[in-house]
């Protein structure tokens, strides 16, 4: 089942990425995180192929689950020479689009996980390997957000309905926590991953199509990301934990530029959808461009 799920969200047939395929396979590793070592296995595969278009899909998978599925996904892509095949690709000189992914994936990485010294030093070795070899990176914006949710110390379940009825720490809750229960570090850094999918979708849609926000995937992250709010405004006028209320009135800017932008393309004004705003964007994928939060490249006029 596994294999054969990884094989049709790397299908060459698939014009983009395959999203509800992508977030069930989220799903299924956040439920059972047993099944990540063959997904892993899988991905790596596919990165082996001759066909750019299915290496760009494996590499959107990839950065996918290790942006939603936390540690122990994280640690079958150190373990399991992973980054040493993307190193080998881009050493082959591969096609464009791949190459320049490969370099934005592993440098975004070995920043996250800490370098050197970090509990995977894989992806830190991996970039130097590659700054040995010359690489050139891509530019990244200095005000980019954080792009990967940090190792979970349980497996989350990110898209399910019913995701604000999940970690609650008090058994005894009044009625109105009850219908909002606070929100927990884990839970904020989960919205974020909920979100920059949904912002990646939207990046995907034409923005004069209205009737692409019309798939269900799409759909049910609106429906997360407008509970998720919800519970910002509760956690904001109840926490007396100063963490949490910074990180949360971050999250609840964030979530409303991402609902904006769904509402301009629903409401048929893409101008309002596409323009600039003065936090950096969180997109997480692109099959026509770099994966991972590098902002839009043709406004980058300077390095890190």
């Amino acid at each position: 089942m596994v294999n054969s799920m990884v094989e049709r969200a790397t299908s060459d047939l698939l014009i983009g990425p395959d999203w509800a395929r992508n977030i069930e396979i989220c799903d299924m590793l956040n439920h059972d995180p047993g099944q990540a070592k063959d997904v892993v296995k899988g991905i790596k595969k596919k990165l082996g192929s001759k066909n750019p278009k299915v290496q760009l899909l494996a590499l959107t998978l990839l950065e996918t689950i290790i942006k939603n599925c936390g540690d122990i996904v994280h640690m079958h892509v150190a373990e399991r020479d992973v980054l040493h095949e993307m190193v080998r690709i881009v050493k082959k000189k591969p096609d464009f689009n791949v190459k320049e992914k490969i370099l934005t994936l592993i440098d975004t990485w070995q920043e996250a996980f800490g370098g050197a010294r970090a509990r995977y030093p894989q992806y830190y070795v991996a970039y130097q390997e590659l700054l040995r070899l010359g690489a050139v990176f891509p530019p990244r914006s200095e005000r980019s957000a954080p792009v990967l949710t940090p190792p979970q110390t349980q497996p989350l379940s990110s898209y399910p309905p019913n995701i604000r009825n999940s970690d609650r720490q008090d058994t005894a809750e009044s009625s109105a926590e009850s219908e909002f229960p606070t929100l927990s570090l884990t839970e904020i850094q989960n919205a974020r991953g909920i979100m920059d999918v949904l912002s990646e979708m939207l990046n995907a849609i034409d923005p004069g199509n209205k009737e692409g926000l019309r798939q269900e995937v799409i759909v049910d992250l609106v429906e997360q990301c407008r509970t998720y709010k919800q519970r910002v405004v509760h956690l904001v006028n109840s926490t007396s934990d100063e963490s949490l209320l910074c990180q949360g009135l971050a999250l609840n800017d964030d979530l409303q530029r991402v609902l904006t932008r769904h509402e301009a393309i629903a409401s048929g004004t893409p101008s309002q959808a596409n323009k600039p705003k003065p936090e950096p964007a969180k997109e997480l994928l692109n099959v026509d461009s770099p994966l991972i939060d590098t902002g839009d490249s043709s406004k980058q006029s300077e390095g890190r």
